[in-house]
């Protein structure tokens, strides 16, 4: 009964929060990867120093001198093996970040998207029903017809540029698509 109060406590994690912890296992594991290759460096570096010792020095190689080559020259293959798979699996996890990052992104662009264009939907509707005040005033109060000309213009006008708005909305697929052109045609 706690542990169910505890994890109702909990708030679920922000998309920043998500982000932040992606990253640093990606950091984490680059970390590791940086290790390995200065361990492998390292054990290759002194592999080449024994070897160009043991050839320099003239003196023959005994059995037991061969075994430990061969074992330190197996062990750097297996190095290079592990080296290569933890590789792959950095490039799989930041594949995995990156892909992750634009789903975030795309998540709420939709959602703002949605929102904008009902937003735009709610304006027509208002401008709409303005319009049509605008006609029944102007019937009702005699010589006001030039005016209602002038502001029907008007309210047509916003009524066609909230249109446009919605179309660009509505193409709006990610988040690299510049938004700052929705006013540009006031």
């Amino acid at each position: 009964m706690a542990s169910s109060e505890n994890t109702e406590e909990q708030e679920p994690l922000s998309p920043e929060q998500r982000l932040d912890a992606l990253e640093k296992k990606v950091g984490s594991n680059k970390l590791i990867l940086l290790g390995l290759a200065v361990f492998l460096i390292i054990v290759i570096s002194v592999s080449v120093t024994v070897v160009a010792l043991g050839v320099s020095g003239g003196e023959t190689e005994s059995a037991g001198d061969t075994e430990q080559l061969a074992l330190v020259q197996t062990e750097i293959e297996q190095l290079k093996e592990q080296l290569l798979s933890l590789d792959a699996k950095q490039a799989e996890v930041s594949a995995a970040l990156q892909l992750q990052e634009v789903k975030l992104a795309n998540s709420g662009n939709k959602v703002l998207q949605a929102t904008m264009i009902e937003q735009e939907a709610s304006y027509q509707t208002f401008l709409s029903g303005l319009r049509s005040a605008i006609y029944d005033l102007a019937h009702m109060v005699p010589g006001s017809r030039a005016w209602f000309e002038l502001y029907s213009d008007q309210v047509d006008s916003s009524i066609a540029h909230s249109q446009k708005r919605v179309g660009k909305l509505e193409k709006i697929e990610t988040s690299e698509e510049k938004v700052d052109t929705f006013f540009e045609d006031f």
